[in-house]
């Protein structure tokens, strides 16, 4: 009884779990940057006015279902934005408020943001900085805002609010550098009996209100060398320039991991484009974006024959907004020659679950390289994302996120473990450009509970459609292990 009790009481003691707050820190009594500070010092009032685009009620691909008060004239559609400094921050922050003001009189402010939470870590050295930069700057990823944690208020002049969001959400958007997004998610439950009675009810959140902006060009240039001191960021070259640059560097995998320690036997099940899978959504975004006609096709594809023509997509344009007026074609012919899963240790001290996966083929002229895998990360018959890139910030998470003894925000990861999404070629080793042929995430998942089959998924341009999937059984003995690290660091 006395051990049950000291096990339980352990176990309590180690279970608990915090939110990381990057906005409080003991020591708030540093002066904002001075390149900041002067930046700001040039605007009226100290105040930047940015001026922001809201789509109306007719706009059609706004990803998820629109509250019904999405895009009504004036109301709720944010064109004035104001960041205001704060005095004092902790050394290497740069704090401001939010305000998102509309024409109704409403206003949503989003106090004590720290800038650098939303300006890219550049992870790698040498000439495999401008693959990154790429990477980095035209992959999304934001921050999420929380209602009930007063994380932000929604107030209006004249004391009526319509509606009431739960969730506010401020985006680094991947189209150009310093081009972000603003939006607001509603949690409405009044159509939950039809939902029940759908043969799809995926949630209840709904967008209320989405707004993009681009950020001073000057600010962002500022907010990119502060969070990445001593690294020459070339900021004023086009990105086809820079990705001509890029392509000519040779990728060192010995600088973004530590070495391999053995490969691991694994017994492949499936190749999705030889069994002829059926190509279907693996999450609700993919789900609304084929609703919503993003893949501009309509007849159902298998992972054969999604290989087998090119393939047409909606284009993500400047403004913030798909068109089908100007598609855009992938050939993804070459996955065909895709049909091999390799996974290898990595020789990380006290523990052989950090693995690489290698997406790759006898004849296949590219490699996709997944790296630095914490297999124990993985949960059953949930998908773990990951965009190209070195340690890319995920498409979405919280400010303010809970952290466990084994999962830590991206920004607090260690060097020696931070994880990579690679494509490069065969031959000469060469980074490719994966935009360029049309792919842009990973999804890793298990597939059972037994945690012993492991599925890859890669999805194309703006995640609109899986275009190709494979699944591998792990050894006993790396299922073992990554059950046991599972459990030990799972509180």
């Amino acid at each position: 009884m006395r051990l049950l009790l000291l096990t339980a009481t352990v176990a309590m003691s180690l279970s608990s779990c915090y939110s990381y707050k990057w906005n409080i820190s003991k020591n708030n009594d540093q002066p904002a940057p001075s390149e900041i500070t002067a930046l700001f010092a040039q605007q009226p009032d100290g105040i930047f006015h940015l001026d922001g685009q809201s789509p109306g009620k007719d706009y059609a691909y706004d990803i998820g279902e629109l509250d019904s008060h999405y895009g009504i004239d004036g109301e709720l559609r944010f064109t004035d934005i104001q960041l205001r400094l704060h005095d004092n921050m902790a050394a290497g922050q740069v704090i401001v408020d939010f305000e998102f003001r509309d024409e109704a009189g409403t206003t949503v402010r989003i106090p004590d943001v720290d800038l650098m939470r939303l300006t890219p870590t550049l992870d790698s050295d040498g000439d495999l900085l401008y693959a990154e930069l790429l990477l980095e700057e035209f992959n999304r990823f934001g921050v999420n805002f929380r209602g009930e944690h007063k994380e932000f208020t929604m107030t209006n002049d004249a004391g009526k609010i319509n509606a009431q969001p739960y969730r506010a959400n401020i985006t680094n958007n991947c189209l150009a550098a310093s081009k972000w997004e603003f939006a607001l998610t509603s949690e409405n439950y009044d159509d939950i009996g039809a939902r029940f009675a759908s043969d799809k009810n995926l949630n209840q959140n709904k967008i209320l209100s989405h707004t993009w902006f681009y950020l001073d060009a000057e600010l962002y240039r500022t907010l990119l060398q502060l969070k990445n001191p001593g690294k020459v960021i070339p900021t004023n070259i086009e990105y086809n320039d820079l990705s001509d640059y890029a392509e000519n560097v040779v990728v060192d995998f010995d600088q973004l991991r530590r070495p391999l320690r053995r490969q691991v036997d694994v017994k492949q099940l499936e190749i999705g484009h030889q069994t002829e899978r059926i190509v279907e959504p693996v999450d609700v975004e993919e789900h609304y974006k084929r609703e919503f006609g993003l893949l501009m096709h309509s007849e159902q594809f298998t992972y054969k024959t999604i290989l087998e023509k090119p393939i047409q997509t909606m284009q993500f344009q400047d403004r913030g907004y798909y068109t089908a007026e100007t598609p855009k074609e992938f050939d993804f012919s070459w996955m065909q020659y895709v049909d091999s899963i390799q996974m290898d240790i990595i020789d990380i001290k006290g523990s052989e679950s950090y693995m690489q996966i290698t997406l790759t083929g006898e004849w296949s002229p590219y490699d996709i390289t997944i790296g630095n895998v914490d297999l124990a990360l993985i949960s059953e018959q949930k998908l773990y994302g990951m965009l190209f890139g070195v340690n890319t910030f995920p498409k979405s998470r919280r400010y303010n996120p809970v952290q466990s003894t084994i999962q830590y925000d991206a920004a607090l990861l260690p060097d020696d473990i931070k994880p990579f999404v690679l494509l490069t070629d065969k031959k000469t080793g060469k980074w490719v450009n994966n935009q360029y042929k049309g792919i842009e995430k990973i999804y890793l998942t298990y597939e059972t509970l037994e945690m012993d089959v492991l599925s890859v998924y890669v999805l194309c341009y703006e995640r609109i459609t899986p275009v190709w999937m494979g699944t591998i059984k792990l050894p006993k003995e790396i299922r073992e292990t990554v059950r046991i690290r599972k459990k030990l660091y799972n509180y």
